[in-house]
C-alpha cells in the first residue's frame, strides 16, 4: 500500500466526516489560537475535495495530525506574539532609562537608546555607526550572539572632538524575558576629566560589576524576581539569590518609600501601556541605604495586569553627588544672594538669566525686571554696553575668562566696576553660559586716583609753582571725584571784607565776573556766608535757600541750583578764603563727599599758606620790615637791572638820595617808637607822590633811595620837589603830639659814562650831603642850568 502524508490523509476526508472536523476545530479554539483556527479551517475543505480510497483509521489519524498542527503553530504565533510584546516593554525601558543603554536585536540592528547616550556620546543614536564606534567592532556586534567575554574600551570623538575612553559590557537580561536573542549593552565614560587613560584592572572590574537589573513583579504570587547576579550587584544580598517575597522586598525599602513604590506598582498595573520612573532607597546587606532607580512597566501579557516590569539600576553615586550639588548649590546661592559683588549669568545672546539682589544698590530697575534683558536693554551708556559685549565676544570666541573695568553712573554719583567674566560648560563641555561678577572698586580707585592727584598737587606747591595753577589743579582734582560738581576757590581780599576769585574755570566765565569782589555777611549766597560765619554752608537748593534770594535773577541763566561751600583757614585759624563746588541740578552731599570736600579744604588751604609763607619770606629778602619798601639789597639788584635796560634803549633815568633831617633829635625827643612812625609816614608820601613804575628803597636808618625809569631832568627835578614840599607840609601826630620834619633830596641822572649803579647814586649822594650843608630841606642837582 502506498504510503501518503497525514496532509494526504487530510486530504482524502469525505464529506461526511466534515464534523469530526469541526469538533476538533471548536474544541482547540480556546487553547490554541486563531492560527490553529485558521490552519483547520483550510484544512478541511481540502478534505472534503479528496476522493481518494482511505482506511477506516484515516479519519481518526487525520484529525490527531490536524489537532498537532494547530496546536504547534497557535503555539509558535503566541511566542512571536509573546516575544514582539517583550521586545516593545524592553525597548520602552531602554529608551526611558538615564543611562546610556543600547538595545541590540538578534541580527545586531539598534532597536532604543538610553536617555544618558545624548550625555555620553553628545547625540542620541539610531545605529551603531552613529554610536561613534569602531567599524570592526560595529561588524562584530552585528555578528556576535553571544555575550561579551569581558568589558570593551574604545576610543572615540565627541561632538566637540574632544578623544573620549569608552568602556562597553553586556548586561544580563532574566531568562524568558529577553526577546529571541536581543541584547542589552552598557556605556561606560572611562575617561579622566576628558584625557584618555588606559583601562585598567579597576576601570574593568567597574564595568564587569555594573550596577544594573531587570526585576519582575508579580504582584498575583507577591514574589520579585531578578536577573541573575542583580541582588547581588544592587543590595549585596547572595549571588544565587534570584527572587524573594514582595512583603521582603518592602522590608528592604525605606519606610519613607514604601508608599512611593506600591503606588507606582498599581499606577502601572492600570496603565500598562504608560512606563513610570522611581528613585527609592534600599537597605543594602551592608546595612547601608542603596538609591534605586526603577523604571517600571506592566507586563501586557498578564491579563490582570499583576506583573510589571523594572529595570533596576543603583544611582547612590548620582543622588549622592546631586544632594551634595544642591547643598553646594544652596551654599553658592546662600554665598551669592548674601554678596556685596553683583552676579549675574547670561546667555550667549546675553541676556540675563540670574542677577544676586546685589544689582539694587546700582540699578534702578528693580531684580526681576533684569531677567530676560540685555546689557543694552538696562539703561547702560552705549560705551559701556560696547566695552562689556566686545569682551563677551573674546570670551565666546576664546573660551578665557576676562577681567575689565566699567564707570556707570547711577543715583547721581560715579561708580566703578572690576568685572570678571568665567565661562560655564554643560556636561559635555559645551559652552552654554557667562558668569559675571561686578566688584565695586569705587573707593580703591577713587582714593587711589586721589592720592596721584594730590601727590601732583603736593609736588606743585614744594616746587613753588604759581598759586593759581595750583589751585586750578585741584579744582581739576575734585571736579574728577564728583561726577557733575564746579569747584571755585575765593580767597580774602587784603581789607578783610571782600572775596576774590582765585580759580575756578569750570564755572562760566561771566558768572565768575559777578561774584569778582562780592563782600562777605551773614546772608550772601554759600561763600560770603561761609566766611562771615567760618562754617560750611551747605545749599541744597538755591531756589529753595534764603542765602541765595537777592542772586537767583543772576544766577538762573548759569542754571547753577546747588552750592556748598566751607571756610578755608590758615594753621592759626585765620581765614583765608572759601572752596566751593557748584552742581546744576539739586544736590546734598553724601558722607564721603563731605570727607572729600574737608580733605580738598585742607589742601587748599596748605596751598594758600605756602604760597603767604613764600610771600613772607620773598617780604623778609627784599622788603624792609618796617616801611614795605625794598630793603638795601633788593633795590640795588632792581635798580642795576634798571639803569641796564635804560642803557640799552637810551632812555632817561633819575636818581633820587633822601635823607631825614635831624632824624636823631626826634628819637631823642619823642622816642624810637615816634622815629619808627615818622619813618613809616615818610614812605607813605613817596608811595603816593611817585609813581608806581619807580623804584623805592630803604637803604638803611633814615636814608632812601628813588629810581625814576624814562625820567628827564625836569620831570625829576618836579618829583623831587613834591617830595620835599609834602613832607614839609605835613605832621605826623604821635601821642597827641604833632610832629615836624624835613627831607634833603640828591639827584642825578644817569650818564652813559655809567657802569653800575653805584655811579649814579654817588653823585646823589654827594648832592644830598650839599643839600644838608646848604641848610637842609632842600634839592641839590646837578642838571645843566638850562634846567635849573
Amino acid at each position: 500500500m502506498m504510503r501518503v502524508s497525514p496532509w494526504q490523509y487530510i486530504n482524502r476526508a469525505t464529506p461526511g466526516s466534515g464534523g469530526f472536523t469541526l469538533n476538533i476545530f471548536r474544541s482547540t479554539c480556546s487553547r490554541t489560537g486563531y492560527g490553529t483556527v485558521l490552519m483547520l479551517a483550510l484544512g478541511s475543505p481540502l478534505a472534503w475535495a479528496g476522493e481518494l480510497p482511505h482506511a477506516p483509521w484515516d479519519w481518526p489519524l487525520t484529525g490527531l495530525l490536524g489537532v498537532a498542527a494547530g496546536i504547534w503553530l497557535g503555539s509558535l504565533w503566541q511566542r512571536r506574539r509573546h516575544e514582539h510584546e517583550q521586545a516593545g516593554t524592553l525597548r520602552f525601558l531602554v529608551e526611558h532609562s538615564s543611562t546610556a543603554l543600547l538595545a541590540l536585536d538578534e541580527q545586531g540592528q539598534l532597536q532604543a537608546a538610553g536617555q544618558g547616550c545624548m550625555a555620553l556620546l553628545g547625540r542620541q543614536p539610531h545605529s551603531l555607526e552613529e554610536c561613534g564606534l569602531p567599524p570592526a567592532l560595529c561588524q562584530a556586534l552585528q555578528q556576535q550572539t553571544a555575550l561579551l567575554t569581558t568589558p570593551q574600551h574604545v576610543e572615540l570623538q565627541d561632538a566637540q572632538g574632544r578623544t573620549r575612553q569608552l568602556g562597553l559590557q553586556q548586561i544580563v537580561l532574566p531568562a524568558g524575558r529577553s526577546p529571541g536573542n536581543w541584547r542589552l549593552l552598557l556605556l561606560h565614560d572611562a575617561s579622566a576629566e576628558g584625557r584618555p587613560v588606559p583601562l585598567g584592572n579597576a576601570i574593568a572590574t567597574v564595568l564587569q560589576g555594573s550596577r544594573l537589573g531587570l526585576c519582575e513583579f508579580d504582584l498575583g504570587k507577591q514574589r520579585v524576581s531578578c536577573s541573575p547576579g542583580s541582588l547581588h550587584k544592587l543590595l549585596g544580598l547572595d549571588v544565587q539569590r534570584e527572587s524573594m517575597s514582595l512583603d521582603d522586598w518592602l522590608q528592604l525599602l525605606h519606610p519613607e518609600d514604601r508608599p512611593l513604590l506600591e503606588n507606582a506598582l498599581q499606577t502601572a498595573c492600570h496603565h500598562p501601556a504608560t512606563s513610570h520612573s522611581l528613585e527609592c532607597r534600599m537597605q543594602h546587606a551592608d546595612q547601608h541605604w542603596e538609591w534605586l532607580e526603577q523604571n517600571l512597566q506592566a507586563d501586557p501579557q498578564a491579563g490582570d495586569g499583576a506583573i510589571v516590569l523594572a529595570l533596576s539600576q543603583v544611582v547612590t553615586a548620582r543622588k549622592l553627588a546631586e544632594a551634595a550639588m544642591r547643598r553646594r548649590e544652596q551654599e553658592f546661592r546662600t554665598l551669592v544672594e548674601n554678596s556685596t559683588d553683583i552676579i549675574a549669568r547670561y546667555d550667549l545672546q546675553l541676556r540675563c538669566q540670574f542677577i544676586n539682589r546685589s544689582v539694587s544698590r546700582y540699578s534702578p530697575l528693580i531684580r526681576d525686571e533684569h531677567i530676560g534683558k540685555t546689557v543694552g536693554e538696562k539703561g547702560w551708556p552705549a560705551d559701556v554696553v560696547a566695552l562689556f559685549e566686545s569682551q563677551c565676544r573674546q570670551l565666546i570666541e576664546t573660551w578665557e575668562p576676562r577681567c575689565f573695568e566699567m564707570e556707570l553712573l547711577s543715583h547721581n554719583r560715579r561708580y566703578i566696576f572690576e568685572t570678571r567674566l568665567f565661562p560655564e560648560f554643560d556636561n559635555n563641555g559645551k559652552l552654554t553660559s557667562i558668569l559675571s561678577v561686578d566688584r565695586e572698586i569705587t573707593d580703591t580707585r577713587q582714593a587711589n586716583r586721589l592720592l596721584s592727584e594730590e601727590n601732583a598737587v603736593m609736588e606743585m606747591i614744594a616746587s613753588n609753582q604759581p598759586l593759581q595753577d595750583t589751585l586750578a589743579q585741584i579744582c581739576t582734582m575734585i571736579e574728577s571725584q564728583l561726577t557733575g560738581g564746579l569747584c571755585s576757590v575765593m580767597l580774602l581780599t587784603e581789607d578783610g571784607q571782600h572775596l576774590h576769585v582765585a580759580s575756578g574755570n569750570s564755572l562760566p566765565p561771566e558768572y565768575s565776573a559777578l561774584i569778582e569782589g562780592i563782600a562777605i555777611g551773614p546772608e550772601v549766597g554759600s561763600c560770603g556766608t561761609a566766611a562771615y560765619w567760618k562754617r560750611t554752608i551747605i545749599v541744597e537748593d538755591m531756589e529753595n535757600s534764603p542765602l541765595w534770594q537777592p542772586y537767583l535773577d543772576f544766577v538762573r541763566p548759569y542754571q547753577l541750583r546747588a552750592c556748598w561751600s566751607t571756610p578755608l583757614f590758615s594753621s592759626t585759624r585765620e581765614l583765608l578764603g572759601t572752596f566751593a563746588i557748584y552742581y546744576t541740578e539739586p544736590r546734598t552731599p553724601n558722607p564721603d563727599e563731605m570727607r572729600l570736600v574737608y580733605r580738598s579744604s585742607h589742601i587748599t588751604a596748605i596751598a594758600l599758606q605756602r604760597d603767604l609763607h613764600e610771600k613772607k619770606l620773598f617780604q623778609l629778602a627784599t622788603k624792609d620790615e618796617l616801611t614795605r619798601l625794598d630793603n638795601r639789597r633788593h633795590f640795588l639788584e632792581q635798580a642795576e637791572r634798571e639803569i641796564k635796560r635804560s642803557q640799552r634803549y637810551q632812555q632817561p633815568l633819575a636818581v633820587l638820595m633822601m635823607d631825614l633831617d635831624h632824624f636823631k633829635n626826634i628819637n631823642d625827643q619823642y622816642g624810637h617808637a615816634a622815629g619808627d612812625q615818622v619813618i613809616t609816614h615818610f614812605a607813605t608820601l613817596c608811595r603816593e607822590v611817585l609813581r608806581t613804575s619807580d623804584l623805592t628803597g630803604r637803604l638803611g636808618g633814615e636814608e632812601f633811595a628813588a629810581l625814576l625809569p624814562n625820567t628827564a631832568g625836569s620831570a625829576a627835578l618836579v618829583a623831587a620837589e613834591r617830595i620835599r614840599e609834602a613832607v614839609s607840609q605835613s605832621r605826623v601826630e604821635v601821642n597827641g603830639q604833632q610832629i615836624h620834619y624835613t627831607v634833603s633830596v640828591g639827584l642825578s641822572l644817569l650818564r652813559s659814562s655809567d657802569l653800575h649803579v653805584d655811579d649814579p647814586l654817588k653823585r646823589a649822594d654827594k648832592l644830598l650831603y650839599q643839600a644838608k650843608h646848604l641848610g637842609r630841606d632842600r634839592v641839590c642837582h646837578d642838571l645843566p642850568p638850562a634846567l635849573d
